[in-house]
Parts: C-alpha cells; structure tokens; sequence
C-alpha cells in the first residue's frame, strides 16, 4: 500500500497517539478524532512494542484514507541497535520489521525509532556499527517488499545516546532520503546540546545543513517532533506544554515558510492536541 503523498510545500500537524480528549483509546478511534479536531496526521504510538493486528492495521488504513490522515508509527522505546548483546540486537531489528510490516498495512509512511546508545563505544566505532545495522534492517525490509514505509531515526534528547541531528544526516546522506528519513525533535536537538536553539538564526542554521547534507527532498518531506521541554546539563528531562516556549515555535514556523519546507510536525507536548493545533494557527498566520 502506497503512503499517500502531501503536496509540497505543506506542513501538516497531528498528535502523537491518539488526542487526549478522545473518549475511546484505540488507534482507529484517534484517527478519525483527529480529523474532527480539524488536524491532519497521527503518530501511531507502539512505545512500549507493536502489538497491532494485521486486520486492525487495515483499518486503520481505510479510516485514514477516508479522513485525509496521514499516518506514521513510532517504535518501541526498548531498541538498541549499537547492542553488542547478540538477543538485544535480534530483537531491536525483530522489533522493527514488525512495526513496518504493521505500519504499511496502515497505510503509513515514516517509522520513527530511537536508535541506540553508545555504551562506551567511540562515536566513531557507533557510527560504523549503526551502518552496518542500518543496511541489515534495510535489507530485509526489501526482500519483504515493504516499499511504503521509511525508517526514520530520531534525534535524540541526551549526548549519551546516538542521535545527534549531525550523525542523523550522516546516515540519511550514506543511505538516501527516500530510505532513511530521518525525524527531526526540535526539543530534542535543543536539550541535547544544552540550550542549542537560539531563535530564528539557529533554525535557518540547521534547515541549511539538512538541505546540503540531504538535498531539497528533506526539506519538502520533513517529519518532526514538537514540544516544550525541561532539560539539564546532562540532556533531556521531560517534555513541558509548548507554552513554556523551550524551544521558541513562532521563529521555527518562520524559518520552515522561508526554506519553502513541507512535512509533518507531530505534538508531543503534555497537551498535544491543544498545542497541535496552536502549532497549526501560528503557522498559518505566519509569514
């Protein structure tokens, strides 16, 4: 089943999971209240493993097509491909192509996971390492013909595990956008490097870089995270309503209209539907 495919440029906005003020908690129930809220996509949450029937999956398919939603699915929290424990890494990668298989039988596109931690290795040594996984789990997801959906590391909210929005781009350029697309967490990259978003400057900075390393497709194909976030020296505390403002949206909707971006933004703030569709508000009243 092919994703459906946005027209560029458009950013789009949706929640992680299913809307808080959703009375029934299935997948297939928040697809169909994010589209009454007035949003456009939904991150399918299998944080804690991918237990989604096949059936249900097809489902959830029909129920998006019908509601113009797009989906994507984030992974199980419990992944480790920098594992050197042969049973961890058999079953991050056992895990992964369990959510893709579930994942195009939805209709969706993006897989977002976390990929690991370094656990003592030189960034060096983790980097080869997760190319190596990388090209592992891309493998087997073409001999399964799972052509719809892309794997899309995320980054990551502390300097202890692999993730940087740096690395990332590493391995979207080594692999290929329309295989490794990777989700950008804005909150993520500003407590990994301990306050890196400065304003307006910084996202343009950082929207440059991914369009040199990666090409212009990534900047019409983002997929991002978006929240407020508590953070220390040591990265990544806790995600806060976007009202906090940390990090600031209003100057990150202005650079994504000046680079003519089109993607996906997902709320994981605490009030994701709320926040969603401020994020949508004030992007669309921003010039």
């Amino acid at each position: 089943m092919k994703t459906t495919q946005l027209r560029h440029p458009t950013i789009i906005f949706g929640t992680a999971g299913v809307p808080a003020q959703c009375q029934e908690r299935s997948s297939l129930s928040g697809i169909r209240c994010v589209r009454q809220l007035g949003l456009d996509a939904m991150e399918l949450e299998f944080v804690r493993g991918c237990r989604m029937s096949s059936a249900l999956a097809e489902e959830c398919a029909k129920a998006a097509k019908e509601n113009n939603v797009i989906l994507s699915a984030h992974a199980s929290y419990y992944l480790n491909l920098l594992s050197l424990e042969k049973p961890k890494y058999a079953k991050t990668v056992h895990e992964l192509l369990t959510t893709a298989r579930v994942l195009e039988k939805a209709g969706g596109g993006r897989l977002v996971f976390h990929p690991g931690f370094y656990l003592g290795k030189s960034k060096d040594e983790a980097m080869q390492l997760m190319k190596n996984a990388l090209g592992e789990v891309l493998e087997k997801m073409a001999a399964e013909s799972l052509d719809a959906v892309r794997l899309s590391p995320e980054t990551t909210g502390k300097p202890t595990a692999f993730g940087s929005l740096e690395e990332l781009m590493e391995l979207s350029a080594e692999f290929g956008w329309k295989k490794l697309a990777i989700t950008i967490d804005w909150a993520h990259v500003h407590a990994r490097d301990n306050a890196r978003i400065k304003g307006i400057e910084t996202y343009r900075q950082l929207l440059d870089a991914l369009e040199k390393s990666c090409g212009r497709e990534a900047l019409w194909s983002l997929h991002c995270h978006m929240s407020g976030i508590n953070f220390s020296s040591k990265g990544e505390l806790n995600h806060l309503p976007m009202e906090c403002g940390v990090p600031p949206f209003p100057p990150l909707a202005q650079a994504l209209h000046e680079f003519n971006c089109g993607g996906v933004i997902i709320s994981e703030s605490p009030n994701i539907e709320k926040d969603a569709l401020w994020m949508k508000k004030t992007y669309a009243t921003t010039q």
